[in-house]
């Protein structure tokens, strides 16, 4: 014997069908995510980051290699890794403690957390820090290999 659902079941089947329609489109762009460096390359400004949220089935999602590093989360590292020498002699020349008072680490470093984004479209074409107009490499879109570090989490003024 075949029973009939109801309008109210079968309304209910179709909404719960197109909200995992709609969470199978979500799950699939990439915006932005937390991540733990795990090598930083100072020369190039990549580094190598291992994601922190693991994937839907439990799993620890792979490490992203050689993302570029967002200028703002650096620069003061660099600044203040050149000053240094200069912070010594006033220190030496006046009896001052300005290099007692600079951060223990750069900022910048392995195992700090980060925040990273990933770019809409494919960047292999794009010169990382120039302004420079670009044609994408190919059609791919949200893609976790076009991700930037943008931010640094954790660190502070005395420790780094």
């Amino acid at each position: 014997m075949l029973v009939s659902k109801s309008k109210n079941e079968e309304l209910k089947a179709m909404y719960n069908m197109m909200e995992k329609l709609r969470h199978g489109f979500l799950a699939g762009i990439r915006v932005a995510n937390m991540a733990k460096i795990v090598k930083y390359n100072a020369s190039s400004h990549t580094a190598d980051i291992q994601p922190l949220a693991q994937l839907s089935d439990g799993q620890v999602p792979a490490q992203l290699l050689d993302v570029p590093v967002s200028e703002n989360c650096y620069i003061l590292d660099e600044v203040l890794n050149r000053m240094k020498s200069e912070f010594s002699k006033v220190d030496a020349h006046i009896g001052s403690n300005l290099v007692g008072s600079l951060p223990a680490k750069n900022l910048m470093r392995s195992g700090v957390p980060v925040a990273y984004i990933t770019l809409d479209r494919d960047s292999d074409n794009w010169k990382v820090g120039k302004a420079n107009i670009y044609q994408p490499n190919s059609s791919r879109l949200h893609d976790i290999n076009d991700s930037v570090v943008i931010a640094v989490f954790g660190g502070d003024a005395k420790n780094g």
